[in-house]
């Protein structure tokens, strides 16, 4: 069953022998087979659903205004001073791990003030994850075209709001690796752990990526690491031990060695391991109580988070126990012990450290991988009723696409600050039909054009990075270049530091925001949260500063539009020249 009409007929004719002559060469005959084969164009077929899909759910995407995620353009910048020659945690504070920062860094060389490489990396993601489910689909069902359309249908799993937000998080990215775990764990039983030395190597290089990305992510790997090699201990299977450990370890040092060399090179160890793990565990955490505390109220916001919805319900709970009763999913006690456990360690530790109240929703986006078996469940019940038929291919390919676009637009509606709703809350709090641009698009001309000096430099005063820096293509200057999202006593250096700069005018421009009706002299700050940045973005407060800001800094805009349900003034002030 090929996807006939769809992809098929593009490649029956990409490669013959008429096109390059009589002689063809072993690379193109090769090249010709892979073309032909179900697989590849069932990956071209998923690459044409998920690059559309992305261009409507991401803010990277070029059909968005602009990406205002705070922490995006966090990293944005981040990367941005990294390709300017600063070295990460020494010269520039931010707490996420290098490797979100180095693909951030690739973007600003391909476009100095957009995302575009970001979206291209995250259409890419969302076609390894939609391609892996079919995958492991496969091998469940047993059937391409069944297995195909739960691929089709894998989106809206993924993509799921308000857990898949602005999109470009470290939590978006380790779906597929997550998923490409799953799928391991389905075959070392089935193929008596036979499998090829690459899936170790994959899978230790996947550990040092996200040892350095988000370290808190790594539960899979630790709980599949550690019970597989018991296991493989216990059956004196020194082979395939040796053939874990050796070839996880050189994916895991490939990955983490150069890392290691720049920092020593740049003699900045001990700001990356002060700033990446004692900042990240004894200050940016909201949790400060024991180990096993902390992994029962992680285990908590599992449960609560399982028991907020239906469907994370039926397919968290109930359909995870459900794989635990039969065989025809998870068909041995070895292997649902190790899927179970893996999921187990993934879900509670992604939120280790983190109590009630104090949990970001894209933070649980960790989660969802785990739905997939669940869901291939669940869809097979369908399948074996016989409800979908499989005589005309084509109709119900292009019936559950149809139906997968359909579920995303239901689960995520990002689509609607985007171009297609022109001057959208997001962009403008004006009634008007006139064009609008956002304050980050405003601003960032105004500096470009307006700038006095060779290098435009900026302070993001008070908040997380608001997207300036990337809108007016500023490089940041001062180590604290943005606030974070910590209380001020919690390490009031960060605020301290830049009301310093602005004292001794070390930037030309200042952008801060308030809430609308507020002007920079009376905003303090919400009461009942001290010192902290809160909803919309908001910085801790102004009034502070006002003084010192209007003695140096004059008055040039301001611009009011909505972030995150709040309607939120964006103000613009430039250093005044010497008198």
């Amino acid at each position: 069953m090929q996807v006939t009409g769809l992809v098929g007929s593009w490649y029956a004719g990409a490669l013959t022998s008429r096109d390059f002559g009589n002689q063809v060469s072993p690379i193109l005959v090769k090249l010709k087979h892979w073309f032909h084969q179900r697989d590849t164009q069932y990956l071209a077929f998923y690459a044409l659903v998920g690059t559309f899909i992305m261009a409507i759910c991401t803010y990277t995407s070029p059909v968005f205004y602009f990406d205002y995620s705070p922490d995006n353009n966090a990293f944005f910048s981040v990367g941005k001073a990294m390709m300017h020659g600063k070295v990460l945690y020494k010269q520039i504070f931010e707490q996420k791990g290098p490797y979100i920062y180095l693909i951030h860094g690739l973007a600003y060389l391909v476009d100095h003030r957009s995302f575009v490489l970001i979206y291209v990396f995250e259409a890419l993601t969302l076609i390894a994850a939609m391609f892996l489910t079919y995958r492991i689909a496969k091998l469940v069902l047993r059937n391409h075209l069944q297995a195909l359309l739960v691929g089709l249908l894998s989106p809206a799993l993924f993509l799921y709001h308000p857990y898949y937000d602005y999109g470009d998080t470290a939590e978006f990215y380790v779906i597929p690796l997550i998923l490409s775990l799953i799928y391991l764990i389905l075959m070392l039983k089935a193929r008596h752990f036979n499998v090829s030395h690459w899936w170790f190597f994959a899978q230790g290089a996947f550990v040092g990526i996200e040892f350095l990305s988000k370290y808190t992510l790594l539960g899979s790997w630790i709980v599949f690491y550690l019970f597989v090699g018991v296991y493989l201990l216990r059956h004196r299977d020194w082979r395939h031990l040796g053939q874990l450990v050796g070839w996880s370890g050189a994916g895991f040092l490939v990955t983490t060695v150069p890392w290691l060399a720049y920092f020593a090179l740049n003699h900045a160890l001990g700001a990356f391991f002060y700033v990446y793990f004692f900042f990240n565990t004894h200050v940016y955490l909201t949790s400060s109580v024991s180990f096993v505390s902390n992994l029962i109220q992680s285990t908590s916001l599992l449960s609560q988070f399982f028991l907020s919805s239906v469907p994370f319900f039926v397919l968290g709970l109930v359909g995870t126990l459900a794989l635990t009763f039969r065989s025809d999913i998870l068909p041995d006690a070895f292997t649902k012990l190790l899927y179970l456990l893996t999921f187990l360690g993934s879900d509670i530790l992604a939120l280790y450290g983190y109590s009630s109240g104090n949990v970001f929703q894209y933070y649980q986006l960790a989660y969802f991988p785990f739905f997939v078996l669940p869901f291939i469940y669940f869809c097979k019940f369908i399948f074996d009723r016989q409800t979908i038929k499989s005589d005309n291919d084509t109709l119900v390919i292009l019936t559950t696409m149809m139906a997968s676009l359909f579920l995303v637009l239901g689960v995520n509606n990002n689509f609607t600050s985007s171009r297609l709703f022109p001057n959208n809350a997001s962009v403008t709090t004006l009634t008007t039909k006139v064009p609008q641009e956002p304050a980050q698009a405003e601003f960032g001309r105004i500096m470009r054009a307006n700038s006095s000096g060779k290098d435009l430099t900026l302070l993001n005063y008070g908040s997380i990075d608001m997207g300036f820096y990337t809108a007016s293509g500023a490089v940041p200057s001062l180590y604290y270049f943005q606030n974070y999202n910590i209380p001020t006593k919690s390490d009031p250096t960060i605020l301290n530091s830049q009301l310093q700069a602005i004292r001794q005018k070390k930037v030309e421009w200042v952008v801060f925001n308030t809430p609308e009706g507020k002007a920079p002299t009376n905003w303090r700050g919400v009461s009942y949260h001290p010192g902290q940045i809160t909803g919309g973005n908001l910085n801790p407060g102004t009034a502070r500063m006002a003084p010192v800001l209007y003695r140096n800094y004059r008055y040039v805009t301001k611009h009011t539009q909505s972030f995150e349900s709040v309607n939120v003034t964006y103000w613009l002030f430039q250093r005044k020249s010497a008198e």
